[in-house]
């Protein structure tokens, strides 16, 4: 990167006038004494003043939904949309900065799907203003870069020590696809995604970085034994890593081929409860009904 010019003394002479303000100084000043540049309170890109704490269910059960579907769910069900924005556990992501959140009620975070984006943004001092939550998500997919999916570990410790050092809780959710091929810990011959995503220890790894950990266990959401197996088995590696993490389960309305009823859905949730604090929930604008027959069946999200 280029590096400006630096004015030299004499074009400085000729300038008419004090070289600094007062006003100035006293801002150059402060810039040293801080260890660097001041932003007022509220400025986009200031980060938050304390570290958000996450814990159990309290308020009721966590909810961690895209901003997107929550806006498919207002036009369906406007009233339960209300009432889970003002849930203070209901968890809001957005790519850029949540619009549907306020300043009381649900929590509105930033989700990313590589960590070179993450860094990318506080760089250029571009985090929303009022954001206290990132949330790091990657995937087999494109949106993660190659790098970040051979070493999912290493970059789920990156994103969290630089959310950490910015004042930002960070929410981690790394996908079981990522040892199918691309993940330097990988899925053996014989061996099931569920059976590789514990060996490689990422559940552990995960929850020892964040204050919330989603288990991903969308995919096998209607096969109940193994649910509840893989779900109980996650936690447990998950917590023996760091007791006071709060963990979430997925759950989706199209987890493959078939779209599943709000029915199924609720006795998923039923299967994992016992092992998570909530859900984050997947759906498509096409499977909104079944989205909303679901959250009706849970108290916590209406009540």
């Amino acid at each position: 990167m280029r590096r400006p010019k630096e004015l030299s003394l004499r074009s400085v002479s000729r300038r008419p006038g004090p070289l600094f303000s007062v006003p100035a100084m006293l801002l150059l000043l402060a810039m040293t004494l801080g260890g660097g540049p001041l932003r007022p309170p509220g400025w986009p890109g200031a980060a938050p003043a304390t570290m958000l704490r996450f814990s159990g269910p309290a308020h009721g059960l966590y909810l961690v939904i895209s901003e997107q579907h929550l806006r498919d769910i207002q036009a369906f069900a406007p009233k339960l949309a209300a009432q889970l924005l003002a849930r203070r556990t209901t968890i809001v992501l957005s790519a850029r900065s949540p619009a549907l959140t306020g300043t009381r009620g649900a929590l509105g975070t930033v989700f990313f799907t590589s960590y070179a984006d993450f860094i990318g943004r506080l760089r250029r001092h571009a985090m929303p203003a009022g954001v206290r939550a990132v949330a790091y998500d990657p995937e087999l997919w494109r949106a993660t870069p190659f790098a970040e999916r051979l070493f999912p570990d290493r970059y789920m410790a990156l994103f969290a020590a630089a959310a950490h050092r910015h004042g930002y809780a960070a929410i981690l959710m790394p996908g079981r696809d990522l040892l199918a091929a691309a993940s330097r810990c990988r899925q053996q011959p014989g061996e099931d995604l569920d059976a590789a995503f514990l060996r490689c220890g990422l559940a552990g790894a995960g929850a020892r970085l964040s204050q919330i950990f989603e288990i991903q266990t969308a995919p096998i959401e209607t096969r109940s034994a193994e649910l509840r197996s893989f779900a109980a088995a996650c936690a447990r590696q998950a917590r023996a890593a760091n007791p006071s993490v709060v963990l979430v389960a997925t759950l989706s309305t199209r987890p493959g081929p078939a779209w599943v009823s709000g029915w199924q859905l609720s006795r998923a949730a039923a299967a994992v409860r016992p092992y998570v604090q909530g859900f984050q929930l997947n759906m498509t604008r096409g499977t909104t009904r079944a989205a909303v027959a679901f959250l009706r069946t849970i108290p916590a999200f209406h009540g």
